[in-house]
């Protein structure tokens, strides 16, 4: 019995692992087939349904040659028995022309990689496919007819690049244009080392002398932090593919470029708002625990105070008392600091006009910071209400405008405006400071960083849990000596 029962758990947990490994290849964006000794389907992925037009209940049990055209199944056959012998991890189509089958009888380009696996039941062969349809149609299109090439490059979603073996530009579609911020004049000619930040160029030279020396398809940016830069001096991430082709002038690359600012700015927002919200529960409790105590010991000082100017207590003594109220208040501000950051409980939302919200702070603050050399400007836009809390939205405002007027101590402007962008309400608030070090700007909405002397480093945090609360999103823009513009985007109410 106890020999059943361990079989028995070793069996579920075996289920279990294969259930997560089915979930991995349904999930995946290739499509993947596995093939046992006898050449038999015995697994498809979602992904290899919809690439061959099967559904999976009519290829399991099939031969493997039903994906591939008819005059070319007997050769398959024998490549596939060949591996059986030597299975080994390796690319199938780089420099290849290898097709596949629908079940409609179309074809279409594919590249193959293969691995395998060894089981009870013997030797399985893993076959990871993707459809390259479009890449060929871009390459050969090119080898063709130029003016048919330039169509589709024009057409494409992706900024390609034509390169030669010098790294000279030869040709940009439309969308490199944009994504750079130049006209293709100014592209073509140029090394393509002039698209990198300045840093990355030497050692991208080499990179391009070790892919022309071997020149083949392959993806480039993926689980690597690879970076562009436009026209104006902004850098910004970029996954590259790159592919090529011989012409009668010599071998070029072709780059297929993908700005992924926007997903590696999503990633940074769900890290942060899953960091504060791990921190606002620590926070919460800490802040809780110490409240009381501080009240406490508040109060007694103050009534401590009180009695020394009754009972004339030496002057000492009631600086001393002056000093601790002092230190007591910092630590509850502190304190109160820590639950603003830590609440989380949404509270009533009505529409909230963001000029009325400006014009409310800077009416609170403006003549303060205006004597410190400080003048405050308000470019107020016609925009529609947003919904919201308004006492949230101006704690937002009053902290980024704080922290504008204090990172310019020696005067300067800050500047609000208020527009309709894209369908968004937008708030930009931009100072005239010192602007932001790029070392530090990745980590100012952290609880507790901060590069000044006073403070706790929680004003940028609660802004942040604010605007995320409010759906809304805030981006910095900063180079030293040049200022800093806050760009928070709200929803239309």
């Amino acid at each position: 019995m106890d020999r059943l029962q361990a079989e028995l758990r070793a069996l579920r947990q075996r289920v279990a692992e294969l259930e997560a490994v089915r979930a991995l290849l349904e999930s995946a964006a290739q499509g993947i087939v596995v093939v046992d000794p006898k050449g038999e389907i015995v697994l498809v992925n979602a992904r290899l349904e919809a690439m061959f037009g099967y559904r999976r209940e009519e290829l399991l049990g099939q031969k493997l040659e039903v994906l591939v055209p008819v005059e070319l199944r007997t050769a398959h056959l024998g490549h596939r028995t060949r591996y059986a012998a030597d299975p080994h991890v390796r690319p199938m189509g780089v420099g290849l022309d290898l097709t596949a089958q629908r079940k409609d009888g179309s074809r279409f380009p594919v590249e193959i990689s293969l691995s395998y696996t060894e089981t009870d039941n013997g030797l399985l062969q893993v076959g990871f496919v993707t459809d390259i349809s479009e890449r060929k149609h871009a390459e050969d299109a090119l080898r063709r007819n130029e003016a048919q090439a330039r169509a589709i490059l024009e057409a494409a979603g992706q900024a390609i690049l034509i390169v030669d073996e010098r790294g000279t530009i030869l040709s940009v579609n439309r969308q490199a244009e944009l994504m750079f911020g130049s006209s293709r004049e100014r592209l073509i000619g140029v090394p393509v080392e002039t698209l990198l930040p300045e840093r990355l160029r030497d050692r991208h030279i080499a990179h391009r002398a070790t892919y022309f020396r071997d020149p083949h398809i392959r993806p480039m940016g993926r689980g690597l932090d690879l970076l562009a830069r436009r026209a104006d001096g902004t850098e910004f991430s970029v996954e590259i593919s790159l592919s090529y082709v011989e012409t009668d002038e010599g071998l070029r690359a072709l780059a297929f470029v993908t700005d992924i600012t926007q997903r590696k700015a999503l990633e940074r927002a769900t890290r942060q708002t899953e960091r504060l919200s791990a921190l606002g529960q620590l926070s919460a409790g800490f802040a809780h625990e110490v409240n009381n105590p501080i009240g406490v010991m508040t109060t007694r000082i103050e009534l401590m105070l009180m009695d020394a100017e009754t009972n004339k207590l030496p002057a000492d003594v009631v600086e001393d008392l002056k000093v601790l109220h002092r230190h007591a208040q910092r630590v509850a501000g502190i304190t109160n600091s820590l639950l603003s950051f830590a609440r989380q409980s949404p509270q009533e939302r009505t529409l909230v006009n963001l000029n009325d919200v400006v014009t409310g702070v800077l009416s609170l603050v403006g003549r303060q910071y205006e004597r410190q050399g400080v003048r405050m400007h308000h470019e107020a836009g016609s925009v529609p209400p947003v919904l919201g809390q308004t006492n949230a939205l101006q704690q937002v405002v009053l902290n980024l405008v704080t922290n504008a007027a204090q990172a310019m101590p020696n005067g300067g402007d800050v500047t609000l405006t208020t527009s309709l962008h894209d369908g968004n309400v937008r708030l930009v608030v931009a100072d005239t400071g010192a602007g932001i070090a790029p070392e530090h700007l990745p980590h100012i909405f952290e609880p507790f960083f901060t590069t000044k002397t006073t403070g706790t480093g929680l004003g940028l945090s609660v802004s942040y849990g604010i605007l995320d609360d409010h759906h809304a999103t805030v981006d910095v823009e900063s180079k030293p000596g040049e200022g800093t513009r806050f760009i928070v985007t709200f929803p239309v109410g």
